[in-house]
Formats: C-alpha cells, sequence, structure tokens
C-alpha cells in the first residue's frame, strides 16, 4: 500500500484549515490555535512501483506552483498534534472513486486495487491531546461514517 498525502505550500491557500480554525475557536470555544493546515491523504492499494506513484502524484494529484507532496510520511512538521479523518470502510469513498478514475486516465488502463482517502489536520499551537480529541469528536468528524485518529 502507498500513502500519498497532498497539501498546499503556503497557509494563505489552505482555506480548509482556516475555515476549521474559526470554527474550533467559535463554536467550540478553544483557543490557543495559531494555525490549521491540511491535507488529502490517498491510501492507493494497488501494483504499482514507488516510481510510478511519484510520477502520478507529480502529474495527476498536485499543481506544483501552489501544492506539495510526500510519499514518505507528514507533508507538514512541527505540529504540536494532528487529526486525520477517515472514512468507515463500509462507507462509499467518492474523493478515491474519483482519484482511481484518475489514475487510471494517467496510465491508459484500467486499475488493479483500490483507493481510500483521509483528510489531516494539523493543530499548530498550543493545543493539547485531549482538546485534539475533543476537535475532532465535536468538530472534524462524523462518527456516523467517519472514524478518526488523534496523533503527535
Amino acid at each position: 500500500m502507498h500513502k500519498l498525502e497532498v497539501a498546499f505550500k503556503e497557509k494563505k491557500d489552505d482555506s480548509t484549515g482556516f475555515a476549521a480554525k474559526n470554527d474550533i475557536e467559535e463554536d467550540l470555544g478553544i483557543g490557543g490555535l495559531d494555525s490549521i493546515f491540511t491535507s488529502e491523504i490517498y491510501y492507493i492499494d494497488a501494483e504499482l512501483a514507488a516510481q510510478k506513484i511519484l510520477e502520478i502524484a507529480e502529474n495527476v494529484f498536485i499543481d506544483p506552483l501552489i501544492q506539495k507532496f510526500s510519499l514518505k510520511g507528514n507533508v507538514h512538521s512541527g505540529a504540536k498534534n494532528f487529526v486525520e479523518v477517515k472514512l468507515h470502510p463500509d462507507v462509499t469513498d467518492n474523493l478515491g472513486i474519483v482519484a482511481k478514475e484518475a489514475i487510471e486516465d494517467y496510465l491508459g488502463k484500467p486499475l488493479e486495487g483500490n483507493i481510500r482517502t483521509s483528510r489531516k489536520y494539523y493543530l499548530y499551537g498550543d493545543i493539547d491531546a485531549k482538546a485534539a480529541k475533543r476537535i475532532a469528536k465535536e468538530l472534524l468528524a462524523n462518527e456516523a461514517i467517519e472514524t478518526f485518529e488523534v496523533g503527535k
């Protein structure tokens, strides 16, 4: 399984992170956040060489002027905590379906395998794990269809 993480290079381009920070402060009354960066993660469960995944990342998934990616770990560094939100396995992952179709179009052939996606929120500032879990539970994840992981 390959893990491709895609994010904006600049905070000003990350409207999802900006909106999440505002919602956390206004709706949950949690302060101490300096910023939130988000990323989209693609879990590619297919027989593709690492070099081919690199090529796909560069040619299908990112705009190199405003986005960056990682195949080796976190695309952002220095966050005190993160929250990763993903759909339950039995829930249709429409973004994963579209990503698979994009790869198939690029390769010119069907992709034998599956793609699942998630969104990761990097929390910068004075936020501890307990607050991060509350943020995930009360704002970022809909536990009826999603699960979340809080980490450092």
